[in-house]
């Protein structure tokens, strides 16, 4: 009977072991607005970001959030992009932006492609890619991102721009197997001990 409890109690142990092993990752989506300065005077040849802005504050802020990462950036955050930024070439970049007088959040650019074109007589360049979300306490989370800048009317010194970025539908890295494995092998040893 003592075997018996012995092995009971160790399954509950590592049962509770388990379940605090489960990944936290950052899960929602995000979308910044501001400005940024080209290389040129026209999104439709340009090649590179020099600067990054904000329409009122020195940097681009949040405009959407939503899901965790809504708790752990509000809205109207400032957020600090790298620059200079050469988005024709795919490279990778840590951080590619972070979180102003926050740290511990920051986004890595892993990699990017981007294409060119004009709507409604307006050129502008369209960057997609992906990337890993960090932030101090959840797990290093896979996002895909996308920058679009356009050429403005109004604001002939800068090309407005905007950026939204959400969690990928990535598999998990074998977390889960993992776990699965985990599980069966304690029910594998649960039942040896129960049948000594």
């Amino acid at each position: 009977m003592k075997k018996m409890l012995f092995a009971l109690a160790g399954a509950v142990v590592f049962l509770t072991f388990i379940q605090t092993i489960q990944a936290v990752p950052i899960t929602g989506a995000i979308g910044f607005a501001g400005n940024a300065n080209l290389n040129t005077d026209t999104a439709a040849t340009a090649t590179t970001v020099v600067a990054w802005s904000g329409a009122t504050t020195a940097n681009p802020v949040v405009h959407s959030d939503s899901g965790v990462i809504a708790g752990l950036i509000p809205l109207g955050t400032q957020i600090v992009f790298s620059a200079p930024w050469n988005f024709t070439v795919s490279s990778q970049i840590n951080p590619f932006w972070f979180v102003q007088g926050t740290p511990g959040i920051n986004f890595e650019l892993l990699n990017s492609t981007f294409v060119r074109g004009v709507l409604g007589g307006t050129p502008y360049v369209a960057i997609s890619g992906i990337g890993t979300l960090n932030a101090s306490g959840y797990d290093a989370t896979t996002w895909n991102f996308s920058v679009t800048f356009q050429d403005p009317s109004t604001v002939p010194s800068a090309n407005t721009f905007t950026f939204s970025a959400s969690q990928a539908n990535v598999p998990d890295g074998g977390t889960t197997v993992m776990l699965l494995g985990a599980a069966l092998s304690g029910t594998a040893l649960l039942k040896r001990l129960l049948m000594a």
